[in-house]
């Protein structure tokens, strides 16, 4: 399959590298500087050393030679490392789900040095190891990078004063589901995806891979799950994601300056609307390590079909993509699906305008379509997780139906869902652009991009989830649909003069600014019940768009007067796709950085305490692995588990053991029995009884229930001080471990 136009000549390496590596240098000394922050937090020094260590060796040492196995021989070092970083997941999601399952540690250090083993000692991979070639990119690219991932330090700083493994004024307020990644990280560390941890007889239906990997850099490393998850992980995902974005780019491409600017549109990506709104979209967020470490994979899998089609890859590459699509979708269900649903839209598009490819995409799509399923059955147990088709659900969780204080009628809940799903495609705006030309109709990667972008905007405007998890589907696509609008920009400014250029870009700059600010300025902000006013900010920002294609069809036409349709189309687009980076600011605005020394109820909603975390560390220490602890805290505020918002996990995190029941939010049980809005999160525990069991102990422990708690398997009890409490539970259990905010007690065996 010959190459496309997308792809022009690879510039052979220069033995001259030194001058080269300025950019390598310079993301070196950005990771540098992003792990010596999070050591301001806590990490200590020894854990950065030992964490490092351990992703290179076991991670992206195999990761990068598994790539250069099947990427061609002409590439580069960031893309070997980015795509590198990929494949290092998918070796290390498989040997730490059997190291945990046989709860052996040594497994998780071991099978992925086999792995590198492996690869050296076959002569075919070691052949294509050793001859793999690496082009020179210039300094600015790996300088743009880490300038661009600076975008992420806001967030970055919020989320490392709002989550401490450890608290330094003793009270802290996390975010509500730090907790739940690091019991369910602690889950794979310890017993493999055996059952959900929180909930006794829960199966672990989730998106755990990348809890997977959290667990096995601390099992090869020793490294504390908390630090890892808390600490390790955002502060490195900021330079990884950049990477792993310009690295695509660069392989459809081959162009370091589409690479930067895609990724300067993902990092900026703000809110392309004429309606301001507090939320915008965002590539990652230390608060879901899930979505972060989902870029990389799914960056190798379009990769890989790239390189397919393309007749670039090598032979046996075509085994990555199910694999790739079982490690995306496992990292984040939205991954595959979007990926699925840009094939589907490259395979139409090639029936029409290049038949003898469509084969190749038929063949890829079936078995990522064979994968998705195995995934959605293996991994997720047949659940969607509380996702639910249905406009009128999805249309109350979109962003406007916030400020406008909800859409009651028909009418009101398609206009918004539509307008939302167009809002959502503004970043891959620009991307239409390539297909003004038929040869660029002709490579589907161009395609699977935008059917991507569009997968990501349907979804937030057709689905419902009671987090409001079907924003990920957007965000997950950001990356492609930002690489679609940077091929797009480049072929239309390509075709003009300089001037026609400068004005260009002067007229979508201006049109930008008018487009986000100017609607809101005539007619307000969005308050409740002002759809009018929606309707009007719609109606001027449409007017801007035209006015600016008209303008700059004005401006170019002594230079660039046959391209007039091109330069009236690329103005609007361009003033759309540049709106996101000038609404950049209100994620800034949006973003609270915590105050270290602020004072924290106990009480308050999802706070913990040192003590607290130190009597479930004490468990963790103290107990077997198949031993299951019981709690009397299941909600986020200490309250009667009743109509609570459950999300309360703190026991099963830090004594890295399965709960009796501690919350039950997110599990497969809660989601199917309460399907609406955020019922799950507030649903009531599904067997009563036990509840009863489990919290009558603490209030008035006995004999009988001792021995019922026993028999199911209890062998230590944690007790908080901020719910009610006998004064004692001896003689049925032994004080272990006791603070002012909680105690730890060992269940005694039952006699007679």
């Amino acid at each position: 399959m010959p190459a496309t136009h997308t792809m022009p000549t690879l510039r052979r390496p220069s033995l001259d590298t030194a001058r080269h590596a300025g950019g390598y240098w310079v993301l070196l000394l950005a990771t540098a500087l992003y792990l010596g922050y999070a050591s301001v937090y806590g990490l200590s020094g020894s854990y950065v050393v030992r964490a490092l260590l351990t992703v290179a060796v076991t991670q992206l040492l195999p990761g990068v030679m598994l790539w250069r196995c099947i990427r061609p021989r002409d590439g580069w070092l960031l893309e070997d490392l980015a795509m590198g970083f990929a494949m290092g997941i998918a070796v290390v999601v498989p040997t730490q789900t059997i190291a945990g399952y046989s709860h052996q540690r040594w497994i998780a250090l071991v099978l992925p040095l086999l792995v590198v083993v492996a690869l050296a000692v076959v002569p075919v991979t070691r052949a294509r190891i050793v001859q793999a070639r690496c082009a020179p990119l210039p300094w600015w690219l790996g300088a743009g990078l880490a300038a661009l991932s600076a975008s992420t330090l806001p967030g970055l700083i919020a989320y490392f004063r709002a989550n401490q493994p450890h608290w330094t004024y003793g009270v802290g307020q996390p975010h509500v589901d730090t907790y739940l990644h690091l019991a369910l990280s602690s889950e794979l560390l310890e017993r493999g995806p055996a059952a959900w941890p929180t909930v006794i007889g829960e199966n672990l239906g989730y998106q755990w891979f990348a809890h997977a990997w959290i667990a096995q850099v601390t099992a090869s490393s020793g490294v504390p799950l908390d630090s890892v998850l808390m600490r390790f992980l955002p502060a490195i995902m900021p330079i990884v994601s950049v990477s792993c974005v310009a690295a695509l780019a660069l392989r459809l491409t081959r162009s370091p300056g589409i690479a930067l600017g895609a990724v300067a549109l993902a990092s900026l990506a703000g809110q392309t609307s004429p309606v301001r709104m507090v939320e915008i979209n965002v590539m990652i967020s230390p608060e879901s390590p899930t979505l972060g470490l989902s870029v990389p994979t799914l960056m190798a899998l379009v990769a890989v079909l790239a390189m397919r089609w393309r007749g670039e890859a090598r032979r046996g590459a075509v085994v990555m993509v199910p694999i790739l699509t079982v490690i995306a979708t496992g990292t984040k269900g939205s991954t595959a699906p979007v990926v699925i649903a840009g094939v589907a839209l490259a395979l139409l598009a090639m029936l029409i305008w290049r038949r003898p490819l469509a084969l190749h995409l038929v063949l890829d799509l079936a078995m990522m379509a064979v994968a998705l399923v195995a995934t959605l059955a293996i991994v997720f147990h047949g659940s969607a997780s509380g996702l639910q088709f249905g406009v009128g659900a999805s249309a109350e969780q979109t962003r406007l139906a916030g400020p406008l204080g909800g859409v009651p009628t028909y009418f009101q809940q398609r206009f918004v869902s539509g307008v939302t799903i167009l809002i959502g495609l503004g970043p891959a705006l620009l991307g239409a652009a390539v297909l003004w030309r038929r040869e660029e109709r002709r490579d589907p990667v161009i395609w699977v991009l935008l059917g991507a972008a569009i997968a990501g905007a349907a979804a937030v405007g057709l689905f419902s989830h009671p987090g409001r998890s079907q924003g990920y589907f957007l965000f997950t696509a950001l990356p492609l649909a930002c690489i679609a609008s940077a091929i797009g920009a480049e072929r239309v400014l390509r075709a003009l003069t300089a001037r026609g250029r400068a004005l260009l870009i002067a007229s979508a700059g201006i049109g930008a600014l008018c487009f986000t600010m100017l609607p809101t300025l005539m007619v307000g902000p969005l308050k409740r019940h002002t759809f009018r006013r929606l309707e009007e900010s719609l109606v001027l920002g449409l007017i801007v768009l035209v006015a600016v294609g008209v303008l700059a069809v004005v401006l170019t036409r002594a230079t660039d007067r046959s391209r007039a349709r091109q330069i009236g189309l690329g103005a609007l687009a361009g003033a759309v796709v540049l709106s996101g980076p000038v609404a950049f600011d209100q994620r800034l605005a949006a973003t609270t950085i915590p105050q270290i020394d602020r004072h924290v109820s106990v009480k308050a909603a999802t706070a913990s305490t040192n003590g607290q975390i130190a009597a479930a560390s004490y468990i963790g220490a103290h107990s077997g692995v198949e031993d299951l602890v019981m709690t009397n805290r299941h909600c986020v505020r200490p309250t009667r588990p009743y109509n609570c918002d459950s999300r309360r996990w703190l026991v099963t995190a830090y004594s890295e053991r399965q709960a009796l029941i501690e919350g039950w939010t997110a599990t497969n049980t809660a989601t199917r029995l309460a399907t609406k809005g955020r019922s799950s999160v507030t649903v009531n525990y599904w067997h009563p009884q036990l509840l009863a069991l489990n919290d009558g102990f603490y209030t008035h422990p006995s004999a009988s229930a001792a021995r019922q708690l026993w028999d199911k398997g209890v062998r230590w009890v944690y007790e908080e001080n901020t719910i009610r409490h006998a004064a004692t539970l001896a003689p049925y259990a032994t004080l272990r471990f006791r603070d002012s905010s909680a105690s730890a007690w060992q269940l005694n065996r039952p006699t007679g």
